[in-house]
C-alpha cells in the first residue's frame, strides 16, 4: 500500500512521527491529563472542606464537656439561689431564724411583723416581704445584729432602720429594723 511516503526520505518520517507524537501527546493531555488534574483538584478541594468540617467537629466535641461543666456549675448556682429564696411555707421558719440571729447578738426582739408587700402584681418568680422588727439593743449589739442580716444564709436587706432614746435604760434602745426579704413564688 502506498501512501505517498517515502519512507527513504528521513526529513518526512521525521516530520510524520513527529506529527504523530504531537497528536498522540495532545489526546493524552486533552482526554487523559487535564481531566485527571481536574479530577485531582476537585479532589484536593473536597479533602480540604472535609478536614475543615473535621475540624470543626473536632472543637465541638471537645466544647461539650466544657458546656456540660458550665451547665452544672449553673445548675448549682439555681439550687443555691433557690435555697435563698423561702417559699411560702418557709416564712415561719424564717422568722424563727430572725429571733435567734438577735438573741446571738444579745438583741431583744419585742415584736416580728411581716408587712404586706407594696407588689401587688405576681410577675415573676419571687415577691418581696417586708418584715418589721421592734426590739431593745446597744448600739453594739445592733451592729452585730445587722451583720448577721446581711450574712444570713437567705436573701435579705435592711430597708430602714429607726433608732430612739430609752431614757429607763440609756444603753439599750428602741430601735425598729425594717428588712426586706424574698420567697419564691413560681417554678422554672
Amino acid at each position: 500500500m502506498n501512501l505517498g511516503i517515502d519512507l527513504k526520505n528521513t526529513r518526512q518520517v521525521i516530520l510524520i512521527a513527529v506529527a504523530a507524537g504531537a497528536a498522540v501527546l495532545f489526546i493524552y493531555v486533552k482526554f487523559l491529563l487535564i481531566p485527571q488534574i481536574q479530577n485531582g483538584a476537585g479532589q484536593f478541594e473536597k479533602a480540604r472542606r472535609l478536614r475543615a468540617e473535621v475540624a470543626a467537629t473536632e472543637r465541638d466535641v471537645a466544647s461539650i464537656e466544657g458546656l456540660k461543666k458550665q451547665m452544672m456549675q449553673y445548675h448549682t448556682k439555681i439550687e443555691s439561689y433557690e435555697r435563698m429564696l423561702p417559699v411560702e411555707q418557709e416564712i415561719p421558719k424564717l422568722l424563727e431564724d430572725l429571733s435567734n440571729m438577735a438573741k446571738r447578738s444579745g438583741v431583744k426582739i419585742v415584736g416580728i411583723t411581716p408587712l404586706q408587700s407594696d407588689e401587688e402584681a405576681r410577675e415573676g418568680i419571687y415577691q418581696e416581704i417586708p418584715i418589721l422588727i421592734n426590739a431593745k439593743s446597744g448600739y453594739h449589739e445592733l451592729g452585730k445584729f445587722l451583720s448577721e442580716l446581711e450574712n444570713a444564709s437567705r436573701f435579705m436587706k435592711v430597708v430602714d432602720i429607726a433608732i430612739k432614746e430609752n431614757r429607763a435604760a440609756p444603753k439599750r434602745h428602741e430601735i425598729e429594723v425594717l428588712v426586706a426579704t424574698y420567697k419564691l413564688i413560681g417554678t422554672r
